[in-house]
């Protein structure tokens, strides 16, 4: 556990780790590790190694997503065992990510530590992270309640920036099928001391007709035409080492967009903008042994509808429907190492968000507060980890959440681990007091989760297999005020109960000039009342990743089937049928500063769905020209 006495140049929550006892140069340190497949941060809130962790983990580095090209973080995410995936349109509309059988909003998305996302919807817009500003994402399966707090009940996904060393860069330019252009670049500027990044990305698609209506909605039209989007980010991360004691981190991002949709041009509209930023300031001071971390944080998450008409002719003041939340949060933490096998973690969160919208909502600011400990200690062959917390969000119940697992170590190669968890997801200010429809009386949903976990490792193969069970309580459904009332006006209230169970498995394996990644997932979601399946989750998947070097030249292949899901829980008579994709890609490096990518995807052209009347992208293709320097 010696990587956890925690150092200060860190680029990210935790991000990288130095022993002041050792005096290493920080900026190495820095570099090897944002490349490190093997390093986890999110699970425990400190640097752990990954075979270590007692919890389903997967990494993507930069290296890692450059190789597979994606168009969109959703893109990365489908790859990941237990996660399946619901577009509604292109990489730029909405997509859902069901994590383990839990609703799309049972996630947690942290960027570079620091919570985002709507409080009105109670969800981060994955659809909105630009790709070219990730640096690296880790992904947790499971409940982390106890560590992050609400929302945490399928998961964690955390987004770290980019981090380049003073004087690297990186610009490219992206061109593909609809239209689409993309261009990126990043500058790494400073010394040992100050150490910054400077990122940007734009791009622009015609895209695609989003919507076919086929019948089942009588409030979709057919509008026949793409549905193009443009979007732009741009980010500055760093940290300033102003003593062998203290440092100052500093994270900032601004993202803006605007997409084209289609709906009922009388009740909804045909364009949608988005406006995002975030900007954190987090102190790192390290007295002997002790880490003290001091973090504070600001974030909008800002959405605007264009409703054309409808909205002046009803008596709004504005054509457009805005959705605006405001977060600033404080998050304090304490972490001391005992010897070389034990560690304690302790901290303290407050946040308070605030709504802006032409709806008249009842309330529109909340505080909420946390108070959480967590440690970790070895005996032998046997890990032990335990975490509790306490969280009090706004005039909501107030929630205890605790995790706890146990490991054995059988050899270096071999683990087991068996773990035991809460959640709980509190209910947002749409549930709560959205205009005419909103339930102050609604309680936060809960979760239990017990999992057992298997992890093998050696120089060229590895396996991560789980099987887990997930029991989710007082889940907030639309229902009659009245029940005895078939006239009665609807509201959301904590009826609905799901159990879930899962099995879910990534091998990984080197063999002589290939890299080979499998995952395959079985996932049971039901609902308690009813006996049926709950929506857009595929009952089974798999993803097969092969990567084929062959001098200069890197060749991919990816083939994802995902099994048949219901659109509609409460019409299981109708499902979207199973599909096969195979994407193809080739990377050729003219020398170490200058690759040419080349990628196809959906080659066979596949028909498909994961959203009733939103078809799949057709077969498409991009060309990348990068520069590093």
């Amino acid at each position: 556990m010696k990587k956890t006495i925690i150092a200060l140049s860190i680029s990210s929550l935790l991000y990288s780790s130095l022993s002041f006892a050792e005096q290493t140069n920080s900026a190495k340190i820095t570099k090897a590790m944002k490349a490190d497949e093997t390093i986890v941060v999110t699970a425990n809130r400190s640097i752990q190694d990954k075979f270590d962790t007692l919890a389903a983990v997967d990494i993507f580095t930069r290296e890692s997503i450059e190789q597979i090209q994606p168009l969109s973080v959703s893109d990365l995410l489908g790859r990941v065992a237990g996660i399946s995936i619901s577009n509604q349109g292109t990489s730029a509309h909405k997509s859902s990510a069901f994590v383990r059988g839990t609703n799309s909003d049972h996630i947690l998305v942290l960027v570079n530590g620091v919570r985002v996302g709507s409080a009105t919807l109670g969800v981060k817009s994955i659809a909105d992270i630009p790709v070219q500003l990730v640096e690296r994402v880790e992904v947790i399966r499971g409940p982390r309640a106890a560590l992050w707090g609400s929302d945490a009940v399928g998961g964690v996904i955390q987004i770290f920036t980019r981090d380049l060393a003073a004087n690297e860069a990186q610009v490219g330019v992206k061109v593909g099928s609809n239209s689409f252009y993309q261009g990126y670049g990043a500058l790494g500027f400073g010394n040992d001391e100050h150490s910054y990044t400077l990122s940007a990305t734009a791009e622009q698609s015609d895209g695609f007709d989003v919507i076919v209506p086929n019948g089942t909605n009588m409030f979709t039209v057919d509008q026949n035409d793409d549905d193009g989007y443009d979007r732009q980010s741009v980010g500055v991360s760093g940290t300033s080492q102003f003593t062998q004691q203290y440092a100052l981190e500093l994270n900032s991002q601004y993202d803006q967009g605007t997409t084209e949709i289609d709906a009922n041009t009388q009740y909804g509209g045909d364009e949608s903008t988005y406006e995002n930023y975030h900007f954190l300031l987090r102190n790192h001071l390290q007295i002997n042994q002790l880490y003290l971390q001091l973090g504070l944080s600001t974030s909008q998450d800002s959405t605007e509808d264009n409703y054309s008409d409808y909205n002046v002719e009803n008596g709004f003041d504005s054509k457009n429907n805005l959705f605006s939340t405001s977060r600033d949060q404080v998050t304090a933490l304490a972490q001391l190492p005992f010897a070389e096998s034990s560690e304690v973690t302790t901290g303290v969160e407050w946040y308070s968000e605030s709504i802006d919208s032409n709806n008249v909502y009842d309330e529109t600011e909340r505080d909420a507060t946390a108070f959480f400990v967590t440690g970790r200690h070895d005996v032998s062959q046997v890990k032990l980890e335990a975490s509790v917390r306490y969280d009090k969000v706004g005039d909501i119940n107030d929630e205890t959440t605790y995790q706890l697992a146990a490991g054995f170590q059988a050899n270096k190669q071999l683990l087991f681990s068996l773990s035991h968890g809460t959640a709980f997801k509190a209910p947002s200010f749409n549930d709560l007091y959205y205009p005419w429809s909103g339930n102050p009386d609604l309680i936060s949903e809960t979760a239990d989760n017990t999992e057992f976990l298997t992890r093998y490792q050696n120089d060229i193969f590895s396996a991560d297999i789980s099987i887990y069970q997930t029991n989710i309580d007082n889940l907030i459904e639309w229902a009659p005020i009245d029940s005895s009332d078939p006239y009665s006006a609807w509201q959301p209230k904590n009826v609905a109960q799901a159990e879930i169970l899962g099995a879910e498995a990534t091998f990984s394996a080197q063999i002589a000039d290939t890299t080979n990644r499998l995952t395959l997932s079985h996932v049971d979601a039901e609902d308690k009342a009813t006996g049926k399946q709950l929506a857009r989750r595929a009952n089974f998947s798999a993803n097969y990743n092969f990567v084929y070097v062959l001098g200069e030249l890197d060749f991919t292949f990816d083939v994802s089937y995902q099994g048949s899901r219901y659109d509609n829980a409460n019409e299981q008579e109708k499902s979207l049928k199973a599909y096969t994709l195979l994407d193809v890609g080739v990377n050729y490096r003219l020398n170490d500063q200058v690759s040419l990518l080349a990628k196809v995807t959906n080659l066979a052209d596949e028909d498909y769905q994961t959203a009733s009347e939103y078809p799949g992208a057709e077969r498409g293709y991009s060309l990348t020209f990068d520069y590093k320097f």
